[in-house]
Parts: structure tokens; C-alpha cells; sequence
């Protein structure tokens, strides 16, 4: 077999680009955060501020005791992007993009003699001069080239920062022997739970089983591709179709009460309808979920009466709630607020730190059967409003309670889904 995809991954990319921005900071340990409270948590850092303990997840006020030197900056959705679509032009100065996998990742397929070893090596050193060259000097990234894409992502794992590592498919799988179950994409704490539970303790006898055992501990055709990729297997790419569309956001300490909260999810809901008329799907069930700080030990919740009955928790801990309605097909922005305003209508309002909201079950406009209370003339009415904020300024045109979104500086960044120029 040969080397089929070279897989790119930007080092601790946000925090890099701030470094790119302010090179007096350049090999100093920094922190993005959504806002500068203590309250919040870091949402990237760099390598020095890595070596402290301090990653995605921590919170502000543990970083500064683990780093009393460290910077912390408010993350700038827009910059991100603007950065993203630069990096995305010079590295297909080298070699076109397959396919981007979000804000910060991405890969090239090669073809006939690209898959030799010393042009997919010489290729991913010029990626990376490019980067540094036309890009900025502060963005590194870790390139992984094998036989198969999920075998180079984790090769691009395997040494960060700006690493190059190839993997061929006669090392395989016993090169993936000495990695952590959790260094496996698709991996995550449910899974490691139930691998240990069946006594597989390690890389090495995860890799060492066959397609029949794997396919019975995964329960699915999972297993078999899972082997079938460790060993270098090629799969076809499925094109999958969008399960959803979700928006969340931090509130910033100011905003921590019911309408302020109320106005930002107006703003989140009505983006998303926006995006689902953009991307051609009508949605079939919302999803409200809120998270607070300090409101007891209850995890998860879906109605305000179970709430209330454990309320008298006092554990300090960040908590949940969520709720969740079904709809017949619609891409209707007002109807979708009214939705969202029965949700919120039970919702607890109390120490709010985050909301968000998930638009699921989508279904392709073309696939679709409209609503029997779907208008026509309302959806022509907000396609045209979708081109007026679209063509000429972001919420040139808002729904009421969203208006204060024109003003607001906490936008959140982009991690998987990259925003269009209008959003």
C-alpha cells in the first residue's frame, strides 16, 4: 500500500494567532478565553502555558495559580477565520485541500506518483515554510502522511509541535502499540470505559484483536472499519449528511441574568435558522441547554419540576440543564422562537454561565415536506433579510430581543463549523 493522505494539524492554533498578532509574546505561556473573568475557562494555550498543566477546560483562576505569568486574551471569533482561510490559501500554493475538518485541521489526498515517500515528504516541508513564510512565523503544525486518513491524524499527533511524522502500512498496527487508548479518534471516555471493562487495558491488545472481536465490543460495523483502518486499509469517504446545527455561548458576568440571556439566544436561534435556509435543510426538533455555576450537584434535567425537587444540592460544581421539543419541518425563524420561548419558559434563569441551543433531525429542503403551517411569504420574507444581513452589514436587520447582539463583543470562536464572511 502507499501514502494516500497528508494530514495537517495547527499547533494550539488560537493562541497562536495571537502570537502572530502580538510577537512580544511569542514563546510566553498564553491563554485564549471567551471573556477576562476568573469565572471562565481557558479555550486554548500554548505550548509554555501547556507545560504549566494549564489546557483547554481550565479555568481561569486555576491558570493563574498554576502560571501567575501567564496572558490571557479574549478570544476574537473573526480573527481566527480570517487566519484560517489565509493558511487554507498558502498550503494550496503546495497541494490542494481534500477536505477541512475544522478550524485548525485539514487534509490532502495524493495521487499516483504524489504517493511516493520523498514528494509527500518534501511537500509537507513546504507546507510548512509556506505557513511560516506567508502565513506568520508563530503558526507551526504537525503533519501525519499514511495510508489512510485516520491513521495520519494520529500520526500527526505523535509529535507536536511542528512535527512530521509518516506512518507506512507494513508498520501497521504495530507502530500504534505504545499509544493510550485515548489517543484513538473516536475514542473518548464512554468507549475507554468500556474497553477496560472488557479487559483490553492497552493500545497493544486493542490493535492485536481481530475484525470478529472487534465488531462484537463495538456492537457494529464500527469494529470492522476500526480494523480495517489500524491496518491500513483505505475506507471509501461517506459523504454524511449534517446532523445539526447548534450555537452556543458564554455569557460574560454583565450578562447573567434572564434578559440578557433571553436577547443572546434569540441571536443564536435566529443564526441558525439562518444557516439552515443557507445550507437548504428544514429542522424537526430544538434543543435548549443552559449550564450555571454553583447550582447544586444535579447533572441533567428536563423539566423544571425535577429541578426544583433537587435544588437543595450545594455542591459547588458547574451544572447542567436541558430540554428538548420535536417540530414538524420548519425553517421559520419567528416560529422557532416561539418554540424556544415555551423551552425557556421552564428553564431556570438563576447563575447562568452558558446557553446554547441545537437544531436536529435536519432533513434536505429537496427531501422535505413542508409544514402545513409553513407561510411561503414568511420564508420569501426571510431569505430576503437573510441577503440584507448577508450583502451589507452583520445584523443590519434582528429579530426583537436579539438586539443587543449588535453591540456585544463576546462572540464565540469557531471550532468545527467555519463561519461564512456574513456570520
Amino acid at each position: 500500500m502507499t501514502l494516500r493522505i497528508i494530514f495537517l494539524d495547527l499547533n494550539s492554533y488560537f493562541a497562536s494567532v495571537e502570537q502572530a498578532e502580538r510577537p512580544e509574546l511569542m514563546g510566553k505561556p498564553v491563554a485564549v478565553v471567551p471573556m477576562l473573568a476568573d469565572t471562565t475557562c481557558c479555550l486554548a494555550a500554548s505550548y509554555p502555558a501547556k507545560a504549566c498543566g494549564i489546557k483547554t477546560g481550565t479555568l481561569v483562576r486555576d491558570a493563574r495559580k498554576l502560571c501567575p505569568t501567564i496572558t490571557f486574551i479574549k478570544a476574537d471569533h473573526q480573527k481566527y477565520v480570517d487566519y484560517h482561510h489565509r493558511i487554507i490559501k498558502a498550503v494550496e500554493r503546495c497541494l490542494p485541500v481534500w477536505k477541512v475538518f475544522s478550524i485548525d485541521e485539514m487534509a490532502i489526498k495524493l495521487y499516483g506518483r504524489e504517493q511516493d515517500l520523498n514528494f509527500a515528504v518534501a511537500k509537507a516541508q513546504e507546507i510548512k515554510k509556506r505557513i511560516l513564510d506567508e502565513v506568520n512565523p508563530a503558526l507551526t503544525c504537525s503533519i501525519g502522511i499514511a495510508p489512510n486518513r485516520y491513521i495520519a491524524k494520529i500520526a500527526s499527533d505523535m509529535k507536536k509541535p511542528d512535527g512530521l511524522t509518516i506512518i507506512h502500512a507494513e508498520e501497521l498496527p504495530r507502530r500504534l502499540f505504545d499509544l493510550q487508548l485515548r489517543d484513538f479518534p473516536g475514542i473518548g471516555p464512554r468507549m475507554e470505559r468500556r474497553l477496560l471493562e472488557a479487559r483490553c487495558y492497552s493500545a497493544r491488545a486493542l490493535c492485536q484483536k481481530s475484525s470478529a472481536e472487534l465488531h462484537q465490543l463495538w456492537g457494529s460495523k464500527l469494529g470492522d472499519d476500526f480494523w480495517r483502518l489500524i491496518h491500513g486499509e483505505e475506507l471509501a469517504e461517506r459523504e454524511t449528511e449534517r446532523a445539526s446545527i447548534s450555537h452556543s455561548r458564554v455569557l460574560s458576568p454583565d450578562c447573567r441574568n434572564a434578559e440578557s440571556a433571553w436577547a443572546n439566544l434569540v441571536g443564536l436561534i435566529s443564526k441558525a435558522a439562518m444557516r439552515l435556509r443557507e445550507e437548504g435543510f428544514y429542522t424537526r426538533t430544538l434543543h435548549l441547554n443552559l449550564k450555571f455555576l454553583n447550582r447544586g450537584s444535579f447533572s441533567r434535567f428536563y423539566g423544571a419540576e425535577d429541578l426544583h425537587a433537587n435544588d437543595t444540592a450545594t455542591s459547588p460544581t458547574t451544572t447542567h440543564w436541558e430540554k428538548k421539543t420535536r417540530l414538524m419541518e420548519t425553517q421559520d425563524t419567528e416560529l422557532l422562537i416561539k418554540e424556544l420561548a415555551a423551552l425557556w419558559k421552564d428553564a431556570p434563569k438563576n447563575n447562568l454561565l452558558k446557553i446554547g441551543i441545537v437544531l436536529g433531525s435536519l432533513a434536505p429542503v429537496h427531501h422535505g415536506q413542508l409544514s402545513l403551517f409553513e407561510d411561503v411569504k414568511q420564508t420569501k420574507l426571510m431569505i430576503a433579510l437573510d441577503q440584507l444581513n448577508k450583502n451589507y452589514r452583520k445584523n443590519l436587520v434582528v429579530y426583537g430581543s436579539s438586539v443587543e447582539l449588535g453591540r456585544s463583543s463576546h462572540a464565540p470562536i469557531a471550532f468545527g463549523h467555519i463561519p461564512e464572511r456574513y456570520e
